[in-house]
């Protein structure tokens, strides 16, 4: 007899711990106050949406850079091949005295090597040449087209 009075206990509290959370329906209990602004009814759309922000510039335009700094990096990275002024090495690297580009574009080749088209030998890494030091590098490149 005390076993049937403890199962039906168990069903008993079993039910109104079933029924205290919402019960076997699967949807979200009742709300229990009413005229609490949801972060929907406050903003008029869904919070949890996010959007994609534009990409950061990686160089800045001509003139933000030193050129003088530009200078020591390009004599460390580039006058072997390019020269010391710009015009070339023969059989290593073009001129590039005369080059016109953006400061993006120039990025892109320092960083990528023109994506693969002028192999490894310009692939810079932010750690060999920093963000500074690109663009300091563009300053120089730039000035050596006005000589």
């Amino acid at each position: 007899m005390t076993r049937i009075l403890a199962q039906l206990g168990f069903v008993l509290l079993l039910s109104i711990i079933v029924a205290a959370c919402g019960g076997a329906k699967g949807g979200a209990p009742k709300a229990t106050a009413e005229g609490i602004p949801t972060p929907q009814g406050v903003f008029g759309q869904a919070t949890s949406v996010m959007t994609q922000l534009p990409p950061a510039a990686t160089a800045e335009p001509a003139g933000s850079g030193d050129p003088v700094a530009g200078k020591t990096v390009y004599d460390n990275k580039c006058a072997s091949c390019h020269g010391a002024k710009g015009a070339g090495v023969e059989g290593k690297g073009k001129g590039i005295a005369t080059w016109t580009m953006s400061a993006s574009d120039f990025d892109d080749l320092l960083r990528t090597g023109a994506k693969g088209r002028l192999g490894n030998e310009h692939l810079y890494g932010p750690s060999q040449i920093s963000p500074g030091g690109v663009e300091n590098l563009f300053a120089y490149v730039v000035s050596l087209q006005k000589k």
